[in-house]
Order: C-alpha cells, then sequence, then structure tokens
C-alpha cells in the first residue's frame, strides 16, 4: 500500500535520498501541471506542463563525432572514443636514446620516434686517481664514531662506523630504534616518551607460558634501608598487584603485598572498604546514585513520581498518578471544508494525532495544527469527501 499525503510536502530545503519515480506503462489518465512519471515502455522520464507530456530529455536527436573523435548514436546508450592516430602504441626513450613527438592542433601526437645519444669518448675523463688522492689526504674518522679505511691496490675507500660507537653530542634518531642486546642502561635526569602506552614483554605475545610477571620495578630508599619495588600483573595469580619491598627472582616478583590508597577504598586516613567490611568509621551515607540492580525485593516505601517512580503499589493506582493517556476517535470529511476541527478535550497539547482512509484503512498525511488544548484542526489540500477519513488522538 502507498502512503497517502493530503497536504503538500514541504523538506525544507533538505535532500530527496534514493527516491523512485512512478513507474507506468501509460501516462496517468488525469495528469496535473508538474506531475511527472517513468514510462517502462519507452525508459523515458515525462512531465507534464500546461497541456501536454514532455520529454524530461528535451530534444536532442542524437550525438556525431567531431574530429579526433570516434562513435555517436542517436539513441539508447551513445560512446564517444577518443580516434586512433598514426603513432604506434609503444614505450619511447631509453638510457641511450631521447623520445621525438609531432603534435597537430588538436594536441593529438601524430609522430613518435626515438633518437640516439651519441656523447664523444674526448669528453671523458678518468677520475679514479683524483679520488684516490683526494681519499688519502682529506678523510679521516672520528675515534669511536666514524672509521676510515681506504685499500690503495683496490682504490676503494670504505667509510663506517666501529662496535663501539660513543655520541658526544645530541642524537637524533628519524626511524626507528631497535636495540638487540641483553642489557639497555639509560642514565639521565629526564626521560620524555610521546607513546602512552608502554608493551611490556616482546614485540608479539609469547608463543607459551613463560610464567614471568609483567609490570615495573622500582628503587627507593625508606631511610633507614634501601628498596625495590614492585607494581604490575602477576603471573602466578593473574592480579594487578603492588609489593613495596619486592624480591625479583628471574622476573617473577615476591613479597608482602602494600596498602594502595584510591578514592575508591580510603578517604583520607579513613578506611572504606577492608576485604568485605565497610571501615567503622562509616556511619553515614551520601550516595546518589547506583548501578543496574539485577535481582532484589523493593521492601520500602513507593517511589514518587517526581523521582522516577509511580507512587504506588498496585497497576491501578500507577495508572492513576502516571496520568496514563486516553485515545479519542471520529470521522471527518464533508466535500467541502479543507479545515477541519476535532475537539478531543483531553486538556493538553501533547497529544498524537494520525489520520486514515475510512475505506481502504491507509494512513494519509495532513497539516496538523494544536489550537488549544482540547482541539486539533486539521488542513488538507483539497475537501475530504464525506466521512472519508477516520482521525485518532492520543493524549
Amino acid at each position: 500500500m502507498a502512503m497517502k499525503f493530503v497536504t503538500n510536502l514541504d523538506l525544507n530545503k533538505n535532500e530527496l535520498q534514493n527516491a523512485r519515480v512512478q513507474n507506468l506503462a501509460t501516462a496517468p489518465g488525469t495528469p496535473v501541471e508538474g506531475q511527472i512519471y517513468y514510462d517502462t515502455g519507452d525508459d523515458t522520464i515525462y512531465f507534464r506542463n500546461a497541456s501536454a507530456w514532455i520529454n524530461i530529455a528535451g530534444d536532442i536527436s542524437g550525438v556525431t563525432a567531431s574530429t579526433g573523435l570516434s562513435g555517436g548514436g542517436t539513441s539508447g546508450v551513445v560512446s564517444i572514443a577518443l580516434a586512433n592516430t598514426a603513432v604506434t602504441a609503444a614505450a619511447y626513450g631509453s638510457a641511450t636514446a631521447v623520445a621525438t613527438f609531432t603534435v597537430d592542433a588538436q594536441g593529438r601526437l601524430t609522430a613518435a620516434a626515438a633518437a640516439t645519444i651519441a656523447i664523444p669518448s674526448t669528453a671523458v675523463t678518468d677520475f679514479t686517481e683524483a679520488v684516490q688522492d683526494v681519499a688519502g689526504a682529506l678523510v679521516a674518522g672520528t675515534a669511536n664514531e666514524v672509521s676510515v679505511s681506504y685499500d690503495d691496490a683496490a682504490g676503494t675507500l670504505t667509510i663506517g662506523q666501529p662496535d663501539d660507537v660513543t655520541v658526544g653530542g645530541v642524537l637524533t634518531v628519524t626511524g626507528n630504534l631497535i636495540v638487540n642486546g641483553t642489557t639497555t642502561t639509560v642514565n639521565s635526569t629526564t626521560t620524555t616518551v610521546d607513546d602512552p602506552i608502554f608493551t611490556l614483554g616482546g614485540d608479539t605475545a609469547p608463543g607459551s607460558d613463560d610464567n614471568k610477571d609483567r609490570g615495573i620495578e622500582f628503587r627507593y630508599h625508606t631511610g633507614s634501608a634501601a628498596k625495590v619495588g614492585y607494581f604490575g600483573y602477576d603471573d602466578s595469580t593473574g592480579y594487578f598487584t603492588y609489593i613495596p619491598d619486592a624480591t625479583n627472582n628471574t622476573e617473577v616478583f615476591s613479597g608482602t603485598q602494600g596498602t594502595i590508597s584510591v578514592l575508591a577504598y580510603n578517604i583520607g586516613a579513613n578506611t572504606v572498604l577492608s576485604g568485605t567490611t565497610l571501615g567503622s568509621t562509616i556511619v553515614t551515607s551520601s550516595l546518589t546514585a547506583v548501578g543496574t540492580i539485577a535481582t532484589g525485593t523493593w521492601a520500602a516505601t513507593d517511589v514518587a513520581v517526581a523521582h522516577g517512580g509511580t507512587g504506588a503499589s498496585t497497576a491501578a493506582a500507577a495508572r492513576t498518578n502516571l496520568g496514563a493517556t486516553t485515545k479519542v476517535t471520529g470521522t471527518i470529511g464533508d466535500g467541502s471544508a479543507t479545515a477541519i476541527a476535532v475537539t478531543h478535550s483531553l486538556g493538553t497539547d501533547d497529544v498524537v494525532v494520525e489520520v486514515y482512509d475510512a475505506s481502504n484503512k491507509e494512513t494519509v498525511i495532513c497539516d496538523v495544527d494544536r489550537t488549544s488544548t482540547d482541539a486539533v484542526t486539521l488542513t488538507f489540500a483539497s475537501a475530504p469527501a464525506s466521512n472519508a477519513y477516520k482521525v485518532v488522538v492520543i493524549g
């Protein structure tokens, strides 16, 4: 069934997307000016002017290929392509030849060839001896930074890095830095890292359980003794743990767990939660929100409507307290009026109005004006026939 609009539809300059024009085998019998349809017989869209159906494509009768083009046609899908020239399709030019081209007034290549590059031997000199002299006299390495070696017999100069490198200034690495070794030591006062996430335990997940912990080992002094602390993932328990006085045995930490003070557990010096028991200092509660309560029985007073409840303990009382909606229906249309007032007496502007065809039950769309808290006015582009439509008001 199609939804019938009995008033103009104003999209307020918004797009009409994925729409389809009405498909008909013949033109509509009683058209109005501006109406359009798609003719399935000749696959053409037509629109109606004051007196006739007009092909939307206009009066273009065909397409003819001009200079440099081929193809064309007078109906259906028309293709236009570039016409072939006398140039052979190929790659022109190489390491020993340059490409030459001829272009006509239409910008087409009409000729193409390759011209050989010739350089006389007298124009080439031997630079080997000069390079050897410069290498031997001017190139020297820097200790622990750059190594230089020269093979006079082979005439080769080798520049590289020594096995042990020391950089006295600032070392900037613009690419990736990969360190493959046993120990990486950073002796600096301040370390800044842009990466917000540290990955511990390797480039990829281990193929098997190595039974090692993952976390941060830190060193500090209590004032009387040096300590090693640890916080991170405990592989043996599967929990995140904190050990202030820890022992590291091949990346497995042990020791007595420490106390973590956070707002969720300690407020100031008062213990809020210890194990499964609330702290003894908690005598009042300022709880204002809870999560989802999946089970349980509500045994307190009824929750007021203003607080999200019904203010009642029975369904009947709840409907009364909440002002449950009601429905008003009627039949409209007299063949002459385009604006029809419907009185619902619900005492509110918050109403939902539905109009449908009384015979085929299809919904129709018209203008709805809430003229008062007890009435609405329905406006149609043309007057509905007598008792043509049903109206339902819910509020």
